[in-house]
């Protein structure tokens, strides 16, 4: 409990963090009450409506398909997080322990991890994301695996600089000396402080997540219609821009940027709370 209260108290005095918990927590009501927010299905169509303008009965518009935009955003919110907090869990779970074991031994399986994440890292994104999505399918979990293997080597690598940085430090010898094993030593010892990094990392990729989610599925290769998904919605909308139809296009939009904005300063106020340079005036 007081460790919750100095935490509440370091978020209050950063008035950013603050600003990204609320984003966050308005996020997290549409996920739940979904049902309940909406005015209207979100995926059923209904041409007679095609591309009405904000009203009383369609708060944000419709689209080409008369389906509610407002509902379709709701509900988006949904798959949107799923899919991005899913790959970048995923990609956290399996990247953490590759980081801490190719970091910790210096060997052929070591070396040959690191060369399969610069061949995945030399790939353009949205390349790479739109060849194994075209492979696997454009299905809401392929799209999540996709994003999580493009975010494994990242978690790897700042784990393994970490654990570079820390397997010399004198409390390892000392625990070597004591007859500790590798085990213990890797998942006791070093773990533990090499963790800081890959955790604030956590809130900066989700972010990042959101928005390959919404390029994948703006130019084609993400989830299909008519699920709702923010960048989809985008996609669908983007060609009425020019003919003076802005609101198909633009209330996606700016979800996408609450949400990555939410993210980011979460990701921010994080890596100022865990800096030890800082700690000492929080």
């Amino acid at each position: 409990m007081p460790q919750f209260q100095s935490i509440w108290s370091a978020i209050l005095r950063r008035p950013a963090a603050l600003i990204g918990l609320i984003l966050l927590f308005l996020q997290i009501v549409a996920i739940v009450f979904a049902p309940v927010l909406a005015t209207h299905s979100p995926v059923e169509a209904n041409p007679l409506a095609s591309l009405q303008p904000p009203s009383a009965e369609h708060w944000l518009g419709t689209d080409v398909s008369g389906m509610d935009i407002y509902s379709r955003i709701i509900y988006a919110t949904r798959i949107n997080l799923l899919i991005s907090i899913s790959a970048v869990a995923v990609a956290f779970v399996i990247g953490v322990p590759i980081g801490l074991l190719i970091g910790y031994y210096h060997n052929m399986a070591s070396s040959l991890a690191m060369r399969v994440f610069d061949f995945i890292q030399s790939f353009p994104v949205f390349v790479l994301g739109m060849a194994l999505v075209s492979v696997m399918g454009q299905e809401i979990w392929n799209v999540a695996i996709v994003l999580a293997v493009l975010f494994i080597p990242m978690f790897a690598r700042l784990i393994r600089a970490e654990v570079l940085s820390l397997r010399q430090r004198p409390f390892i010898s000392a625990a070597r000396c004591s007859g500790a094993t590798d085990g213990s030593i890797m998942f006791g010892h070093i773990l533990p402080n090499a963790l800081t990094p890959a955790i604030v990392q956590i809130s900066i990729s989700i972010g990042m997540a959101i928005l390959l989610t919404a390029g994948l599925s703006f130019i084609g290769a993400g989830v299909r219609m008519p699920t709702p998904e923010w960048g989809l919605m985008v996609s669908s909308g983007a060609q009425q821009m020019i003919l003076g139809i802005w609101w198909v296009s633009l209330f996606p939009g700016l979800a996408i940027v609450v949400s990555v904005l939410s993210f980011a300063l979460l990701g921010d106020a994080a890596k100022e709370m865990f800096d030890p340079t800082n700690r000492s005036r929080t």
